[in-house]
């Protein structure tokens, strides 16, 4: 097989994996061989293909994966590294009680979407209307918590 499609099938190997890793560390290296691919199409030598590809990976790491992380990791000027997503986003957010919770369950509804929810206190009873928070989130289903005036009292 010709060196140069080796070194295009590494390089997009190493991309394919880059995907689910995030890092960029492998994208970088897939810089590298496709320098060294670029070398092999114009007929260099082995060796020389494995100086670019060692210089070209080496290069790309240290001279422009930093500017990529930052552009990637910028909105705007916002930090996103601390911006909850997912499930996470959820906990701490408020609810409207749709159905009554209870100790047996019930319903809130979270940015428009509905999830059955169990009270963190047992003997406390939330009714349809009440605004909760959310505590905690276990599998579909969240924990929520209204804070009374007799848990400000002690």
């Amino acid at each position: 097989m010709d060196d140069v499609f080796i070194w295009i099938i590494v390089a997009v190997i190493l991309g394919a994996v880059e995907l689910f890793t995030g890092t960029l560390v492998l994208a970088m290296v897939a810089v590298g061989a496709v320098l060294a691919g670029v070398g092999a199409a114009v007929g260099a030598p082995l060796w020389l293909q494995a100086v670019l590809f060692g210089v070209g990976s080496v290069a790309s790491i240290l001279g422009l994966r930093p500017f990529l992380k930052q552009a990637l990791e910028s909105d705007s000027g916002a930090d996103r590294s601390h911006r909850p997503f997912g499930t996470r986003a959820i906990e701490g957010a408020d609810a409207r009680v749709v159905e009554t919770v209870d100790r047996s369950g019930g319903l809130v509804e979270i940015a428009g979407d509905n999830w059955t929810a169990y009270p963190l206190e047992p003997d406390q009873l939330l009714e349809p209307g009440d605004t909760v928070t959310v505590v905690e989130i276990k599998g579909a289903t969240v924990i929520v918590w209204k804070q009374s005036l007799s848990s400000l009292c002690p």
